[in-house]
């Protein structure tokens, strides 16, 4: 019974803590669409640090783009064979509960190769 206290008590404090410093990255400062550049995510995503708990928030167009959570490998091949999460439904808000490094691709035709591809680094709030 003590666990549990202990683990209400860290996630109300997380949430209190978010509340006030969490953050909504609108991805791309726009929609999510084929870019101008093969390397607009990448520049936009070393532009910002992210945070434990902050969200990303993908602006499609349902049927016409999705986002795929994947592996590096599958990031790197541009494939979504066997994606960790599946968002077909626009638009996204995707939480990033803990510290790491996460992939997002779009497998809509050839758009992942296109440039619709985004990774981002996740810091202990």
């Amino acid at each position: 019974m003590g666990r549990w206290k202990i683990l209400v008590s860290l996630v109300v404090v997380s949430l209190l803590l978010c509340s006030s410093e969490c953050l909504q990255h609108r991805v791309g400062d726009s929609i999510w669409s084929i870019p101008p550049t093969n390397n607009f995510y990448k520049n936009w995503s070393s532009s910002y640090t992210f945070h434990t708990g902050d969200t990303l928030y993908f602006d499609f167009d349902s049927g016409l783009y999705n986002v795929l959570q994947v592996s590096r490998g599958e990031f790197d091949m541009c494939t979504g064979y066997e994606p960790y999460k599946t968002f077909i439904d626009g638009p996204a808000t995707i939480p990033l509960p803990m510290k790491g490094v996460f992939y997002y691709v779009c497998n809509v035709s050839n758009y992942c190769a296109l440039g619709l591809k985004l990774w981002v680094i996740v810091e202990q709030t």
